[in-house]
């Protein structure tokens, strides 16, 4: 199992190089397109906006036949992409993860976002998960990874084998969230020079993308070990 913080998110992205359809590759368009969201000026910029998330999260897993999404047309996220584009969350859009901790408002401002979205798939009767939500804020502000299954196994396997007394909590909450930013700090090094790796494929990946992609993987290693 790759433990290394650089090597295990190279890994990942190994994945991608040699298919330049993968669908890992749903995530970088769905995110660049809302980087440019500053020139969404008419309803149908938000539809394309719409229909880049859908599709993003339909690759992502989440329109499996358990899920209430499958139901619904792209559509169904234009309430979400006007909330995300509302200008009191423009400070989650480039998050300083070297300088916010817990008393930080950009904590307090996340965690709101979070609950209206919740509210807006509740109206529609789809279950707003953390795995919803959360995959929805990593391909759009990228201001917090995406807690899968994968992801969320990879938290348990790194503390069992590198920091088993850390307050970690492997489920979505502001403590879990607080441990990621920590975790960034005392691997900036190696994420680093993995993004500027990435980079040279054309696109530079954000902190967190880089920190779901370490977990998420050391997630799918061990279950993968499991299997043989």
């Amino acid at each position: 199992m790759v433990i290394d913080t650089k090597d295990n998110v190279l890994l990942f992205h190994q994945q991608i190089l040699n298919d330049p359809n993968h669908r890992y590759r749903s995530w970088e368009h769905c995110y660049s397109h809302f980087q440019r969201r500053c020139s969404f000026n008419s309803k149908d910029d938000i539809d394309t906006a719409s229909l880049h998330l859908a599709f993003y999260l339909a690759s992502w897993g989440m329109y499996r036949g358990s899920s209430r999404l499958l139901q619904k047309d792209y559509k169904v996220h234009i309430p979400t992409v006007r909330e995300l584009l509302d200008d009191r969350y423009t400070s989650l859009w480039q998050l300083d993860f070297d300088s916010i901790d817990s008393g930080s408002p950009e904590i307090e401002l996340l965690f709101q976002l979070v609950g209206k979205l919740g509210q807006i798939y509740k109206k529609v009767n789809v279950s707003p998960t953390d795995t919803l939500i959360t995959k929805i804020l990593l391909g759009t502000l990228c201001c917090t990874p995406a807690y899968d299954q994968w992801f969320v196994n990879g938290v348990k396997v790194w503390k069992r084998y590198k920091k088993p007394n850390q307050k970690f909590p492997a489920s979505f909450g502001r403590n879990s969230y607080l441990g990621l930013i920590e975790f960034y700090r005392q691997n900036t090094k190696g994420l680093n020079a993995a993004q500027a790796i990435i980079a040279q494929c054309g696109i530079t990946y954000p902190v967190m993308k880089l920190v779901d992609m370490y977990f998420w993987n050391l997630g799918y290693q061990e279950a993968q070990n499991k299997r043989t």
